[in-house]
């Protein structure tokens, strides 16, 4: 099976269109956020672990690297309580994650609105 590419846009629109409802639980290859948002988006179970995402069938050593910005996001989701996380949870620390990945212009902008 071929792994999909991961979108950022996507993933922020479906935890947007999941907002109030559970959309995972951190720490937990299978049931995270983002492998619940590959598993619905493929109609297959998907897991993430560490840098990596696959399909839960394939061999590990065939699953993919994920790109930075879901690597951060996964990183400090397992940092968190393992516990169930709403859509808008998961977008909060999201969102953390694409300040702290934007070039430091960006941040010095946002700093000086704030």
């Amino acid at each position: 099976m071929q792994l999909v590419e991961i979108s950022l846009d996507a993933f922020v629109s479906w935890l947007c269109s999941h907002e109030h409802e559970v959309v995972g639980v951190p720490g937990k290859w299978f049931d995270a956020p983002l492998a619940r948002w590959l598993s619905e988006m493929t109609g297959h179970v998907f897991g993430v672990d560490g840098k990596w995402y696959g399909h839960a069938l394939s061999e590990y050593a065939r699953w993919r690297l994920l790109p930075l910005w879901a690597e951060v996001f996964c990183v400090w989701m397992e940092s968190r309580v393992y516990r169930p996380m709403t859509g808008r949870e998961a977008l909060e620390v999201l969102a953390h994650v694409e300040l702290a990945l934007a070039p430091i212009d960006v941040r010095q902008a946002c700093s000086a609105v704030a």
